[in-house]
């Protein structure tokens, strides 16, 4: 009999990884409707589970797999591999003790796609495209008329929209709502978080001739800093980059440690306006604090990918020229929705037929 896996969500089946897979195990599909029927389901028609295959929304809608889900599990679960990087759905400790391996993947298929939408919202940041996109339209059907009404333009902080100036005389572009479209080159990009991700940011942000900044718990080694194909300058705390950021990049996990790190006071405290882009975990921002400092102006930018009360959004966010809101599809290409399914497959393969303890082991 072949080992039952459990497929919580959805992946491309016509993948051949998935067709050889299929031969090896059982596959479940299986929709995930409320806590009460999974426990149910669990002691009736999933008794000889061995694994669960979790895509990238995994238990969430449930509220994660601890707790009284977890408590329910059938004793033959060995393991549970999910897709995406983060695990802070999963009581990793708890499911160890209960014997239950949990695997993710790691962010090499992740860090490129996120990589690209934090250069979209760095070069949206300075040279204020958006600014531009949302007022060119076919009420403003003027090329020339346009570059010289946003230059002569009032900019509605509170709001977050531009009132449109004077249309007469000539303007080349460079300013925009009284601020200069400038280049990110020569500027100062902070990176909160320097891993694998972090650090690919950093590569695409430099090659566009910004100076990479990061903070992290820890220094890399010299030896590590080494084989960083660019140079880095390392800071122990974000506040210690506040004399000369023009740009923060979030890019570090949601811990009690990171918990609204950019709030009132350190916004306040950067010496220069802020731009800020969270490809992170929106817990890292207080989206209150960031909501008054676009408002006030001292935040010029934002560029948000996650959010602190996911999957809802501050409202005030919506609807302002000086913010970018993507729903978290950072990672979201084609590509690397294939290579997790892979990986995560990988992972069940090495622990239920080559006896392995996952080759991406998190607990």
């Amino acid at each position: 009999m072949k080992p039952q896996v459990l497929f919580i969500g959805d992946l491309n089946k016509s993948l051949p990884q998935y067709v050889e897979f299929t031969k090896k195990f059982d596959c479940i599909e299986y929709e995930l409707t409320t806590v009460e029927q999974l426990i149910e389901d669990f002691k009736t028609k999933f008794q000889n589970i061995q694994a669960i295959y979790g895509a990238w929304l995994g238990f969430s809608l449930l509220g994660g797999f601890r707790n009284e889900v977890l408590q329910n599990a059938p004793s033959s679960l060995k393991l549970i591999s999910i897709c995406s990087v983060g695990h802070d759905g999963y009581d990793g400790k708890a499911m160890a003790e209960k014997n239950i391996i949990l695997t993710n993947v790691p962010s090499d298929g992740a860090s490129e796609p996120v990589a690209e939408l934090v250069l979209y919202n760095t070069l949206l940041s300075f040279r204020n495209f958006k600014i531009f996109q949302d007022n060119f339209s076919k009420d403003t059907n003027n090329t020339v008329e346009i570059r010289r009404q946003l230059e002569t333009a009032s900019f509605n902080s509170d709001k977050g929209t531009a009132q449109l100036g004077e249309k007469d005389c000539y303007s080349f572009g460079h300013r925009t709502i009284n601020r200069s479209n400038i280049s990110p080159k020569n500027h100062n990009v902070v990176i909160v978080g320097f891993g694998k991700i972090g650090q690919t940011i950093g590569r695409r942000l430099s090659e566009i001739g910004m100076n990479i900044h990061y903070t992290k718990r820890s220094q890399l080694s010299q030896k590590e800093e080494d084989q960083v194909p660019y140079p880095v300058t390392y800071h122990k705390t974000l506040m210690d980059t506040k004399d000369i950021a023009d740009l923060v990049v979030v890019a570090c996990p949601g811990t009690p440690e990171t918990k609204h790190m950019i709030n009132k006071e350190s916004i306040s405290a950067f010496a220069k306006p802020i731009r800020i882009i969270n490809i992170g975990r929106g817990t890292v921002i207080d989206e209150q604090a960031l909501v008054d400092g676009l408002k006030s102006g001292k935040v010029v930018f934002a560029g948000l990918d996650v959010f602190e009360d996911e999957p809802k959004v501050h409202e005030e966010l919506f609807g302002r020229q000086d913010v970018v809101l993507t729903p978290h599809i950072a990672a979201s290409t084609a590509e690397n929705f294939d290579h997790t399914a892979i990986m995560a497959m990988k992972n069940i393969e090495n622990v239920l037929l080559e006896n392995g303890n996952g080759i991406n082991k998190v607990n």
